[in-house]
């Protein structure tokens, strides 16, 4: 099912590219028009402004959320992906890439405005039975000051509290403290005394 963020995201895409595709079969059609009066009238900035625009009508949540290799994220996208099986005492990272966070402008001390992204995570650990096991709250995952409203950003969800074998489920909610939004993830994942290469 596509939320609010896809559909968006995508009436942005094919605006600018009917708006490329217009300009195109109109100058083909009539060769003496000048290429200046031909071009689309949409820039790149224009394109990132109507993206922000649906960016902030967006609720916030995440696309995109993987488990991955501790110290494997170099980047956005950037990582080594881990399979949801781990063995006892194994750090548990989870890669999150949230979208619709806002953006609290701020000053620095020679009065320009800086964008402010700020998220904190409450971590809950329960047993297949659904017993809660563990929580852990007001965990910073990402605080950033930048010149720019950023729009492409990942933090990582670490657990490093050794886990005896068996199944659980790990459920993590994240706040945008700057919007007061949160949202929810549930991974289930599976602790054991071997892992076999394949599900690694």
């Amino acid at each position: 099912m596509y939320d609010k963020f896809s559909i968006a995201t995508v009436i942005v895409i094919a605006a600018a590219i009917a708006a490329v595709s217009g300009a195109a079969a109109a100058q083909n059609q009539t060769s003496t028009m000048p290429a200046s009066t031909a071009a689309p009238n949409m820039t790149l900035d224009s394109i990132k402004d109507l993206y922000l625009s649906a960016w902030n009508q967006t609720k916030f949540n995440s696309t995109f959320s993987t488990f991955v290799e501790p110290y494997s994220a170099a980047g956005y996208g950037v990582y080594e992906e881990h399979g949801d099986v781990f063995t006892p005492g194994e750090t548990i990272v989870l890669y999150v890439e949230p979208v619709s966070f806002n953006h609290m402008p701020v000053l620095d001390d020679r009065g320009n405005t800086l964008y402010l992204m700020n998220m904190t995570a409450d971590y809950t650990i329960a047993g297949a039975n659904g017993t809660e096991l563990q929580s852990i709250e007001d965990v910073p995952v990402g605080s950033i000051i930048s010149h720019r409203p950023n729009t492409e950003l990942f933090f990582e969800l670490t657990q490093e509290n050794p886990f005896p074998a068996g199944s659980y489920l790990l459920t993590y909610a994240v706040t945008d403290e700057v919007s007061g939004e949160s949202f929810t993830l549930e991974k289930e994942i599976t602790v054991a005394e071997t892992v076999s290469p394949s599900v690694a």
